[in-house]
């Protein structure tokens, strides 16, 4: 297992479970040294800190049965799948302590990066703080025909913020500060490693950046400024790779990129790492302690040996199945507000806070709409809506960023800010939601049910 100070290629050393014959996933407590020295108290699925990676194939029926030793209910939510309504991990379905359920259904979006967590109402925000997220990786023929980095050099790598308490242990004890802005913590973990060190080669890697904070918006950057090649965001694939030198990962976004070390001396580190800003937004300042915008290390990544030389990127990724925004039948408005005090029932959408037995939203299958989702709240919120990928037609802030070109579930969206999307919901019918994936917020009431009809 990996410690404090050496990052494994994966979370728990690429433990990788292959779908295609039932996988069992224990949810329960352990105890794990995260800081060196100290013991902790973590939750895990399937005995990893962070949880399991799973590895599946597209057109793979999906199969994994949660057993649930905790002494609280939970679920899984498959983010960034279709999945139908009965296995999407809606809040209110969830496994009480001591039960078991079996989640089956055919995998069906393309080969990218995608990730699974809890989902029970009013409980998020504790499970994945204290370790219940991991990757599941879709991989098809198509995307292992272009020859991108593979095996060792390719890393996913789950990033997120934890707060360091004097005993070393992941105690979830929100403030009431802590409720308006999200649980933010002063220290950057890598696949649940601080001060994580990566030895890698001479040449160029793919990197699946995970944003599993609670609430943390990441600014992510290599220390000195280096290109990188955006290949990827939520849904898979973009169509061609853009360069760049920084990403703005909301909790609960995706990006891939792959990174160049061929040209470095053996022996140099750089470090990856969420640079500072403004809580208001690209271009508004810095952020300052460990508030939301606060500089984070990340990772150090180590070139300790040669390695192979670096493959061109093709010029054409892949396809991805975007939606021409002028062929929208109907619009919506989603407005993300919150009141003071924050608590329950003070964060909404539309004026509504979560009712698990109201509908607040009905779409038809197959019928494309335009969303604009509005931020009138002083804090950022990334919106997540289950069922389907969408794509982001236009910001009023500012443009779009790189892993925005392609399928997304999961968008930025920044105080005073209005995005608008293009979205349509095929697969299934029933009961979904759409909710703010900052945790605190989500857990406070800031969702809505959704009925795909």
């Amino acid at each position: 297992m990996a410690t404090a100070g050496a990052l494994a290629a994966g979370p728990t050393g690429r433990l990788f479970a292959q779908a295609g014959g039932a996988t069992t996933l224990v949810a329960s407590s352990s105890q794990r040294e995260i800081w060196p020295g100290q013991v902790t108290t973590v939750l895990t699925l399937g005995d990893s800190f962070p949880s399991r990676t799973l590895r599946v194939r597209r057109w793979d029926l999906l199969d994994v049965e949660l057993q649930n030793d905790l002494r609280e209910p939970t679920n899984i939510h498959w983010h960034g799948l279709a999945a139908p309504p009965e296995d999407d991990g809606h809040p209110m379905d969830v496994v009480p302590a001591g039960g078991r359920r079996a989640y089956r259904f055919l995998v069906e979006e393309p080969a990218g990066t995608y990730w699974y967590h809890p989902h029970p109402d009013g409980r998020t925000a504790s499970q994945v703080y204290r370790g219940l997220a991991g990757f599941l990786i879709v991989e098809d023929e198509a995307e292992q025909a272009l020859g991108l980095p593979s095996g060792e050099f390719d890393l996913p790598l789950l990033l997120q913020d934890r707060r360091r308490r004097a005993d070393g242990s992941l105690t979830y004890a929100p403030t009431p500060m802590d409720l308006m802005s999200g649980l933010l913590g002063d220290a950057g973990l890598v696949n649940g490693v601080p001060q994580s060190v990566l030895d890698v080669a001479a040449s160029a890697y793919r990197l699946r950046l995970l944003n599993g904070s609670n609430a943390r918006v990441m600014r992510v950057a290599f220390e000195d400024g280096r290109r990188f090649d955006v290949i990827a965001g939520d849904g898979g694939l973009l169509d061609q790779a853009i360069g760049a030198t920084e990403l703005w990962l909301a909790p609960g976004e995706r990006a891939e990129v792959v990174v160049d070390f061929s040209a470095a001396t053996l022996g140099r580190s750089v470090r990856l790492v969420s640079a500072a800003f403004s809580s208001a937004g690209p271009g508004m300042g810095m952020g300052g302690g460990a508030g939301q915008g606060a500089f984070l290390p990340l990772a150090t990544f180590r070139v300790s040996r040669p390695g192979p030389a670096p493959r061109p990127l093709p010029a054409r990724l892949a396809m991805p199945a975007l939606l021409d925004p002028a062929r929208a039948s109907a619009t919506r408005r989603f407005v993300m507000d919150m009141r003071m005090p924050p608590g329950a029932g003070a964060f909404t959408i539309n004026g509504l806070s979560f009712e698990p037995d109201r509908v607040d939203v009905k779409v038809e299958r197959g019928v494309q709409e335009t969303w604009e989702v509005v931020n009138l709240s002083g804090e950022p919120h990334p919106f997540h809506v289950h069922g389907t990928q969408f794509q982001v037609v236009r910001r009023s802030g500012q443009a779009l960023m790189p892993h925005e070109r392609g399928l997304k579930d999961t968008v930025l969206v920044w105080p005073g800010e209005t995005v608008e999307l293009a979205i349509r919901f095929e697969r299934h019918a029933g009961l979904y939601v759409l909710h703010c994936h900052n945790l605190e917020h989500e857990d406070a009431g800031m969702m809505l049910n959704l009925e795909v009809r």
